[in-house]
Order: C-alpha cells, then structure tokens, then sequence
C-alpha cells in the first residue's frame, strides 16, 4: 500500500508542476510588453526630389540590411530594385552606360526588371513600388 501511495504523489506531484509551468508561461505572457506595430509610415521611405534624379541614371537608397536602387526610366517612370545581389548578398553597382545593375563580386548581371541576364544569381531581384507625390520620390517596402 505505502508504494502505491508514493508512486500516486509522484505521479499527482509531476501533473501538478506542468500546469505550474503552464501557469507561469501565461502569466509571463501576459506581463510581457506588446510587440511594437509597423506602421505604413515605416514601411514608406521618402527617397527626395524627383528633379534631383536624372533620367538614365540611379539613385542608392541605404535602408536598414536590405538598400534599393530607384531608377529613373524617363520623365515619369521610376522602378525600385533591391541592391543587393541574389547569390551572396553582395552590394550591386548602376552601371548607366549599359543600363544594368551589376555584381562586383561574381560577375552576375541584372537588368531594369530585376531578372539575371548572367552570372551566378539564383534568381531575380526583389522589386519595390515607387511613387511621385508633389514632386517627391516614395519607395514602398
């Protein structure tokens, strides 16, 4: 008898601790700060006058791990690429005279639509929305 009883303790004893446990999670959870939201402000850079970029050429945009080129195509058409390059996250160069974004690490080559024209990227190049409002260039993450 005073076995069973022992092996019911242990056995109630470790039912007990995991709703303990169980308890303490939802209570630190609860007590926890919510995580901060992203705004649509956040996620919107303002990249600066469209008169301060030429048609044919390039504008880097540093933003956090991940800058974008704007390109200017003619007088109201912009695109937005990311510059950084699908194989080994390398920093891409406007090469204007061609009108590609080259990698200066493994020879790789992209063209105006982000697709791989050579070298060893995987794939394309991630593409952002670009806007125009009174004047102003805004790139959308």
């Amino acid at each position: 008898m005073p076995r069973r009883r022992r092996i019911l303790r242990w056995l109630g004893g470790g039912f007990l601790s995991l709703w303990g446990f169980g308890f303490l999670w939802v209570v630190a959870a609860f007590l926890k700060p919510p995580r901060a939201r992203e705004s649509l402000a956040d996620r919107i850079i303002r990249v600066g006058p469209l008169d301060s970029l030429p048609v044919g050429h390039a504008q880097l945009v540093r933003h956090g791990r991940e800058p974008i080129y704007v390109v200017r195509t003619g007088e109201d058409r912009l695109i937005g690429l990311s510059a950084i390059c699908t194989h080994l996250r390398c920093v891409l160069t406007w090469d204007g005279d061609r009108r590609l974004l080259q990698c200066p690490c493994h020879d790789g080559a992209f063209d105006l639509n982000g697709n791989v024209l050579k070298g060893p990227p995987p794939g394309p190049l991630r593409r952002h929305r670009v806007e125009t409002r009174l004047g102003e260039i805004f790139v959308h993450l």
